[in-house]
Formats: structure tokens, sequence, C-alpha cells
């Protein structure tokens, strides 16, 4: 999950381990991406199907049609048009790459889907987004910042009294942090490696109700990366191996035995947190 915000002079007080010029090169490497369709069959989709059962527990019976929910570090986002078509969702999106913002609203359009986008820092959110939303998504931005509190506490910001966040950071605290920094050490030192009790501690030390704080599908090395590599063939050699064993092992979860999240594997952690009403 090696991706998301950049710095500016509003965030040197949380400590930002990455850049607007490094999001705005990853990316000017990457394709489009496709609709996310949580209900396509195949290995390859597998995650979303998970995810989808994770969202769908959480908003099912909470109405969310016509609630308002912003993405935090929503740069080419798939996630947006899902919320909207799936849970009837009002949606927005803040980023600071500039690049990112435009490839948030083309897909969009392609997906006639309307939501508003921002191009600029969520430390210093525009005045209209302040207290103004139901839910507030944030996927792979908070383990770039050291100071993780102090993020969370911005990104509340976002929220209405009693809204919810849902906070998903890789899981770098078990095996697949120890692989990461094997693989690339300059990559794994862009990310401030955090466990579910951190994270859930995190967003208390914000302010928020903690509501859950959990690993998230069993096993999944899409988190880990070697940015660093370049496009050689042991890169690829890597890449390769990396998805075979991680659809072998999905494989096995999803027709021969349900395999267990857990700290040493899984490649997730997500936090829902609830903005107080006092």
């Amino acid at each position: 999950m090696n991706r998301r915000m950049s710095s500016s002079d509003k965030t040197v007080g949380v400590g930002d381990r990455t850049g607007r010029e490094y999001w705005d090169g990853w990316w000017e490497r990457r394709p489009l991406p496709r609709p996310l369709d949580p209900f396509r069959k195949g290995l390859r989709n597998y995650p979303y199907r998970r995810f989808h059962q994770f969202f769908s527990g959480i908003f099912g019976g909470q109405g969310a049609r016509g609630q308002r929910l912003i993405e935090i570090g929503c740069a080419q986002s798939v996630f947006l048009p899902y919320f909207a078509r799936y849970f009837g969702f009002v949606v927005a999106g803040i980023d600071q790459s500039g690049l990112g913002c435009d490839r948030a609203r083309r897909i969009l359009e392609q997906q006639d889907v309307a939501g508003e986008i921002y191009c600029g820092d969520f430390f210093s959110p525009p005045p209209q987004t302040v207290d103004a939303f139901d839910w507030v998504l944030s996927y792979g931005v908070l383990e770039h910042f050291d100071d993780t509190a102090g993020a969370v506490r911005a990104v509340a910001r976002f929220l209405k009294p009693g809204g919810r966040v849902i906070t998903f950071v890789p899981n770098l605290t078990g095996i697949l942090g120890r692989y990461q920094r094997l693989l690339d050490r300059k990559l794994y030192e862009a990310h401030v490696p955090l466990s579910a009790e951190r994270l859930a501690q995190a967003h208390r030390d914000a302010g928020l109700d903690v509501e859950s704080a959990l690993y998230l599908l069993p096993f999944g090395l899409e988190v880990t990366g070697i940015e660093t590599w370049g496009r050689g063939v042991a890169g690829m050699a890597v890449k390769v191996a990396n998805a075979f064993l991680t659809r072998s092992v999905r494989l096995v979860d999803d027709h021969v035995v349900r395999l267990k999240s857990n700290r040493w594997t899984s490649p997730y952690v997500v936090c829902v947190a609830r903005k107080l009403t006092v």
C-alpha cells in the first residue's frame, strides 16, 4: 500500500516521510485501474471481494444512501465510484498530487459518478469540508507520518460529530515488514509500521472512540514493493514470485479452508473509530 499523500510546510510537525514529487512520479508510472467490481470472480479480484464483505458489514445496516464520504489521499481512486454505486454515498476526495486528482476525476467521469475532488493538503482542508462528512476513508496514507495521532487528528476534522473514520494501513509489523525491509529498505523506511494496537491507540490519542481495530485478509504481498530495483529481470522475477505465492494462499482460502487473519501475515490493518458528539 505504498501510496498517497505528500509534504508541505504544514505537515512538517507530523513528520511526513514522503513528498509531493514522489507521488506525482508514482502516479505517472501507473495506468488507470479498471472499475472495482466486488462480484468479479478470479484470484486477482479476491481482495476487493473481501473488502466488499468488510464494508457491507459496516455500511449494510447504516442506511448509507445519501450520506457523505470523503477519501483522504484519493489519487487515482477506485473506491469513490464504488462507494457511490454500491452504497449510495455522496462522494468526495482530497489529495495533493495534481496528477492524482486529475486521474481521480477521470475515473469518476468514466463511471458516470458525480463527486468533488479537492487538490490540496488534508492538514489545511478547504473550509467547506470541515465537520462536513459522515464518513472519512484513508487507504495507505497515515503510515507515512511519524506522528500517527497527529495525522488522525487532521483526518477527523472532516467528520461531523458522530461521524466515523475508516483507516487502512499496510501491516508491516510482522513477516511482511521484514520481507519489505529485505527487498527495499528505502521503501520500507517511507512507512511507520503500525500494528492493530498501535493504530487503535493513535485514534484514541486523537480523541476518537475506537469501535474496532483488526487485521484483514490472511496473506498478501501486494503491500510490498521493490521501487528502487528498476525494471530489470531480477525485479520482474520477484514480482512474479510474489504474485504466485499470494494467489496460491488465496486459492486455498477461497476454495479449500478459510484462513485466519493475523498480525504476522495479514497484509492490512484497519481501524474504525467515531468522532465524539461532545
